[in-house]
């Protein structure tokens, strides 16, 4: 009976934790390198959350291409075997064998320092949004279109909804044998829990 008793309490002592367990995480931008035939930029971005779902790749075209800073998103790696369709939440193994051949062919992006990255807010809207944890709260939203540029080079305009700190760059690169920058924007993109934040790439290339 007192087994019954201790085995009980211990369970009551677990609840709560499964109760409230994380489900949210950050969206962190890995970048890859860069492959000199090709001349593509390899990036991933990893879905820090609950779900577990595989990173996803992208890779910016800069070999006769007239939009280079358009991000492509890669789907043919995520092909189940047995449903012939899309699957982020499979077995990672097959796809960190590829992974691990594409790296293989890249060369590292040369760090620059952050802060010779400018970041221009041409446009920023406040409006509000219902809390996650209660309806009835609600929270600061903050829609920003803004510009980056570095002494040459300059961005096009992108977007990004911010519900707390800003924009800041996070990570800044010299794209190898090219007139290219490559810039991570970082801000709390994810209001959940005690919020998260998202990385976004963002392509400079030399102003015309």
């Amino acid at each position: 009976m007192m087994f019954n008793i201790k085995t009980f309490a211990f369970s009551l002592i677990l609840l709560p934790c499964t109760c409230f367990a994380t489900v949210g995480g950050p969206q962190n931008i890995e970048v890859l390198g860069y492959e000199g035939k090709e001349q593509k930029v390899y990036l991933l971005k990893h879905y820090l959350d609950g779900r577990g779902r595989l990173p996803q790749l992208y890779y910016y075209q800069l070999k006769n291409n007239k939009q280079p800073e358009k991000l492509i998103q890669v789907s043919s790696l995520y092909i189940n075997p047995k449903t012939k369709k899309i699957d982020y939440d499979q077995d990672s193994r097959q796809f960190d064998k590829e992974i691990a051949k594409i790296k293989k062919r890249l060369n590292p992006l040369a760090p620059i320092p952050k802060s010779s990255i400018k970041i221009q807010v041409l446009n920023k809207t406040t409006s509000k949004q219902q809390s996650w944890y209660d309806p009835k709260q609600y929270i600061p939203k903050y829609t920003y279109k803004y510009q980056l540029s570095s002494k040459n080079f300059k961005s096009q305009i992108h977007q990004a909804i911010d519900y707390r700190y800003g924009l800041n760059i996070s990570q800044a690169y010299k794209v190898p044998q090219q007139q290219k920058i490559l810039a991570v924007v970082k801000y709390l993109g994810l209001p959940y829990e005690t919020g998260y934040s998202i990385e976004d790439p963002v392509l400079l290339t030399a102003k015309k």
